[in-house]
């Protein structure tokens, strides 16, 4: 009898780890259906026309930055100065059935500020210590939880390449707020993210800022 239970028990165990393995692989079919729904304004080869994304005005830009530790050169918009005001890390959560520390975590490492807009640009890492999921892997699926976080926000997502790297750029609306949320992976396949949020009033005038900003980003 003892041996019968343990047989049972054992079989149990495996349909559970099957049906968590199959429960996962949902999920990210999910997610990265979630980010191609969302698309749009794409050219025939699935990429964005890249002009309209981001441009090469210089007099739109403030002081470069180089960060090595991150991998990446770029300059904030003009007058969006650096702030020490620390933004608290934001945590995306791939659900309750997975370990706490296998989240994606944003943590800003540096804070722009533009004072008379109130416009705010955020620039740092997206990390998880999920091993399950390759390198190539975790961008698109960050992407996949964005998506699904925002997608009653008038979200729009768009690739496009620049200085032969790809951009994901996903724009939101919210309140009277709009975002946009440049993804991009370093020449480490770790996640740089570009946060730039402007009131909505503003959007018309921020924008050419924003695209010089965005095209002054570079690999290192």
């Amino acid at each position: 009898m003892p041996e019968a239970i343990t047989s049972h028990n054992t079989g149990l165990e495996f349909q559970m780890v099957r049906y968590m393995k199959y429960q996962k692989v949902f999920t990210v079919i999910l997610l990265a259906a979630s980010v191609i729904l969302i698309s749009c304004n794409k050219s025939k080869n699935g990429e964005a026309d890249a002009s309209e994304y981001f441009s090469f005005d210089t007099s739109k830009l403030g002081m470069e930055v180089v960060d090595q530790e991150m991998g990446i050169k770029f300059y904030p918009p003009m007058k969006w100065e650096l702030r020490q005001t620390q933004i608290s890390k934001k945590i995306e959560s791939r659900g309750a059935a997975v370990k706490p520390e296998d989240n994606f975590i944003y943590k800003p490492t540096y804070v722009f500020f533009n004072d008379s807009t109130n416009a705010l640009l955020s620039v740092g890492k997206v990390e998880t210590k999920d091993t399950s999921l390759a390198k190539s892997a975790q961008l698109n699926f960050y992407k996949g939880l964005i998506a699904a976080k925002y997608k009653d926000n008038h979200l729009t997502s768009v690739t496009f390449v620049h200085s032969k790297v790809y951009f994901s750029q996903l724009k939101l609306e919210k309140e009277n707020l709009t975002s946009f949320k440049i993804l991009f992976e370093n020449n480490k396949q770790e996640i740089i993210e570009l946060d730039y949020t402007i009131p909505s009033k503003y959007f018309e005038s921020s924008y050419p800022f924003i695209k010089s900003s965005i095209g002054s980003i570079r690999p290192m």
